[in-house]
């Protein structure tokens, strides 16, 4: 498994209000054009994750596109359309 570079792309910070905590993210000019450049069939993912070492008044968290992607394994397919996992001879309804 090959590790991919990480991209970055947005900041958020929790504010309180007097409705509760809400999660604010902000995106720059630049982290617009970095997502546009990531989306994979006019989608991208991202993860919200927490700043280790924080500053007052600064965002608390980041966004980070996630590219992590699927990849079949061996000995796995899928059963062809059609296919029934019940045996036809019993006679069971389900």
């Amino acid at each position: 498994m090959s590790e991919q570079a990480k991209i970055f792309c947005g900041n958020a910070k929790i504010v309180t209000t007097k409705y509760g905590e809400m999660i604010k993210i902000s995106f720059s000019k630049k982290d617009l054009e970095t997502m546009l450049t990531n989306l994979k069939d006019g989608w991208i993912n991202t993860v919200l994750k927490e700043k280790k070492e924080k500053v007052e008044g600064k965002p608390t968290h980041y966004l980070e596109v996630d590219n992590w992607v699927a990849t079949p394994k061996e000995g796995l397919t899928n059963a062809p359309k059609g296919a029934s996992k019940v045996d036809d001879d019993l006679g069971l309804p389900f």
